[in-house]
């Protein structure tokens, strides 16, 4: 009977973790000068629900880069060769975390509809 219960209790606590293993983080794959290129991101989920992505990679000779998912519409600051300048240089240890240029938060979206 413990042996059956004490399975039960794994099992269900298994489930649990799986279901909140959403992302803290979106990645950004920055190149040399600051322009964000797409990372390839995979979901493991099986659900059609959930929109963000479990795992993100950049591709290529890009520095691989962790930053904040937009709020729900919440829209990052517009692409400048600025913009890009300034968030290459608040990399810290290939984290952006909080970062804001000119009054916006820089975020990455998640999915189209934000």
């Amino acid at each position: 009977m413990r042996v059956l219960f004490l399975t039960t209790l794994i099992g269900a606590l298994g489930v649990c973790a799986a279901a909140s293993a959403q992302p803290e983080s979106a990645t950004l794959c920055l190149d040399g000068l600051g322009v964000s290129h797409p990372a390839t991101c995979h979901s493991q989920s099986a659900s059609r629900i959930d929109s963000q992505p479990d795992i993100c990679v950049c591709q290529g000779p890009y520095q691989e880069v962790k930053t904040n998912w937009c709020a729900r519409g919440e829209q990052p600051p517009a692409d400048s060769a600025d913009f890009d300048r300034a968030r290459l240089a608040a990399v810290r240890d290939g984290k952006l975390l909080n970062f804001s240029y000119q009054g916006k938060r820089a975020c990455v979206p998640s999915g189209p509809n934000g």
